[in-house]
Parts: structure tokens; sequence; C-alpha cells
């Protein structure tokens, strides 16, 4: 039995007590995610009794090994993850009961069922979704239109959920976001690694989209310029984070698609089109956006206005159109960072992902480019340059 296995147990014991399951019996199976998956070693369990029905789960635990932790931010991560679970998500159901929002406007929350705050051991247990019809998107492919304009609906309800916080707990939404300020950790000061991970992007260009491409990075100081795309621009809003399709399960009923993200580690206290560019050119190839781009963000604005409606809230009042589109032009440069920094894990094979356990450090993530990584980035290259970002 692995380490991590050990701490999943007891907090698995925990939950059984909890619930008050008698007899019960644990079953524990590991399995991979295909790549897309690198803080944590991922499970799936039973709690099962001839008394009560079978508990089914999902878990995860940290596998983060200590070379990497003490340069990163990565303790927070965990923290930031714990705090949702725990505070979070029954203050934003909350606001959902007391408006009465109510079926397909509801967003959904995975059931917690308990956890570790131990450092090493950080574990989260929640319901398992797969055993309902869940599933992930291939990440290797872009997503549709049906995909995602129900991913995008959920964002806006997602980031609804910051506009009713700070009108009904004001005090309260302030310590949060303040406690969910992005901090840069040492390995994103170390300029080698950023440079190695630059040269080796842009290296799949032409030659004039590589001079546009590292014109702009040498518009940036160092690494600590582009911290304002992690900053709120105006008033801040927690955000996800990490808004792309490896951390969203989907179901489709019929012609009907449900999404829930299921991954909430990176959430932080930002601006929400920032959400919206990850997903968008993190999640989708050249085909999509010549076709849905712009209709995407109409789309998002639409919902959010929508949503806030649901809790009494004028869109106008809270986050302006004029606001809104100010601060996409002001962030839509973060796009050629994402492509840099996110796109080649997401295009990297299962059996080159990088690892961040035992000795791994952030040379791991120095990846050398694959056919599908140049594709997808010459093509965020060039849609950056047809919407006039660099």
């Amino acid at each position: 039995m692995t380490d991590a296995e050990k701490s999943l147990r007891k907090v698995l014991e925990e939950i059984a007590g909890r619930n008050n399951i008698c007899n019960y019996k644990v079953n524990i199976k590991g399995f991979t995610s295909g790549g897309a998956n690198f803080t944590s070693a991922i499970f799936f369990a039973t709690i099962s009794s001839p008394y009560t029905d079978d508990l089914n789960l999902f878990a995860k635990v940290a596998a983060i090994g200590e070379k990497i932790r003490k340069k990163s931010y990565m303790d927070s991560m965990f923290k930031t993850e714990q705090l949702f679970y725990t505070k979070l998500v029954n203050t934003w159901d909350g606001f959902q009961k007391k408006y009465s929002v109510q079926g397909e406007d509801r967003f959904i929350f995975p059931k917690f069922y308990g956890g570790s705050p131990i450092r090493g051991e950080e574990t989260i247990v929640l319901e398992n979704l797969v055993t309902r019809g869940y599933e992930t998107h291939n990440r290797l492919t872009s997503v549709d239109w049906q995909y995602a304009s129900e991913a995008i609906k959920v964002l806006a309800k997602f980031h609804a959920f910051s506009f009713v916080f700070e009108r009904e707990c004001p005090d309260e939404y302030v310590k949060i976001c303040s406690e969910l300020v992005f901090k840069f950790g040492d390995q994103d000061k170390d300029e080698n690694v950023w440079e190695k991970m630059i040269g080796n992007s842009i290296q799949v260009l032409n030659e004039d989209h590589r001079g546009r491409v590292m014109k702009y990075f040498k518009s940036q100081s160092d690494m600590k310029s582009f911290l304002k795309y992690y900053e709120p621009i105006g008033k801040p809003v927690l955000i996800h984070g990490d808004y792309r399709p490896s951390n969203l399960l989907n179901k489709r009923q019929g012609d009907s698609l449900q999404i829930v993200p299921v991954d909430y580690q990176t959430i932080r206290a930002g601006s929400p089109v920032s959400d919206l560019i990850y997903f968008i050119f993190v999640g989708s190839d050249q085909k999509f956006r010549a076709k849905y781009y712009h209709q995407l963000i109409e789309h998002y604005y639409e919902q959010l206005c929508l949503a806030l409606a649901k809790f009494n809230i004028k869109a106008d009042d809270v986050y302006s159109r004029e606001t809104f589109n100010s601060e996409l032009k002001e962030m839509l440069p973060f796009a050629v960072m994402l492509g840099v920094l996110v796109l080649p894990v997401v295009t990297v094979e299962a059996e080159n992902a990088p690892r961040m356990d035992g000795d791994a450090d952030f040379n791991n993530f120095v990846l050398t480019p694959n056919e599908l990584f140049a594709k997808r980035f010459t093509e965020l290259v060039e849609d950056c340059i047809q919407y006039k970002i660099i």
C-alpha cells in the first residue's frame, strides 16, 4: 500500500464513522488521468456495508515532492481547495437556496465528503460522478460549440457568486479575496526555466511569428511583469484559475449536456475575463475560434447577466459591458503567455507528462514540442495577430 493510499484510507474511515456506516469494507483503486493531472494521486473508492447503499467516491491525495513544494505556491493550492469545499460551497449554495435558484439555473457543486489538510497528505474526497455517467472531454481535441457554450454558461454562474457574496457578506468577501491573492513562488522567478519554455515554444513558429512573439516577451521586463494577468484589474472577482476541459466533467443526455467543474485548487481573486480567455485559447483550436470566438464572448456576458438576475442583481450595477470590454482588451495578451505556459502540458502525450513527485523540479515542465502543440501554438499566434493582440 502506497503512502497516498494509507493517507486516503484514514480519511475514508473517518467518513464511514461520520455517516454511521457499520461493518463496512473499503476498496481503493488508483487510476491515471492520462496526462491531465500533475499535482495529485487520484483514486476511486467504495465504502460498502450490508446495511447501506455503497458510497462511491473520488479522491485525490497530494503528490508533490518537497523540492517543488519549497520553491512554489503548491501548499497554498491545497489549502485553497480545502477552503472552497469546507466554506465557499456552503456559503454559495446557501445563496442559491435563499434566492430559489433551481433546476438548470443552479450551479452544481460535487458533494464533498471529507479530507485532510495535513501537509504532504492533503486529501479531498468527493462523490464519484463517473458512476452517474459523467466523463472528461478528450484534452487533445478542441471543444465544439455545444460543449463550449455550456461550459461558459457554467463559468458565468460561477463568477456571479462573487457579486452576490460581496453584497450579502461584504466584510467576509474582502477577507476571502485577501486570502486568495495569487503569489509567485521561487520557481516563478527562475528566469532560466522561463526562457527555456519560451525557447522551446517559439521554435515551432515561422520567422515572422517568432519575431512577433519574442518582441512581446521582451516588452515585459521579467517574469514578474506577467503578475498583472493574475491580479484583478478592477473589482476583484473569485475566478477558477484553470478553467479548461480537463477540469470539467460532462454528461450527455440526449441532446442536452451538463457540465460540472471539479478542480478548485487555483481559485484566486482576479478578473473574470482571464477565465474566459483561458478556456478559449487552451480548450479550442483555430477552426473553432474562426467560427465562434466573438460569439462565445457575447455568450459569456449574456449568461453572466442572466446568472446575476437570479440573485436580483443588474449587471450594469456591478460589472457593466463597458468594464467587461475594457478588461477583455487589457487581458487578451494573456493568451500568448498561456500558449507558452499551459498549452505544452495540455497537448503532451500521456507518457511524457511532467511529474511533480519525488525529486522532480520545474525543469520537468520544459517539454519538447510535439506535432499537436506545434499546430495549436501556431494557430494561437496567428489568431493573436489577427485579433491585434501582438
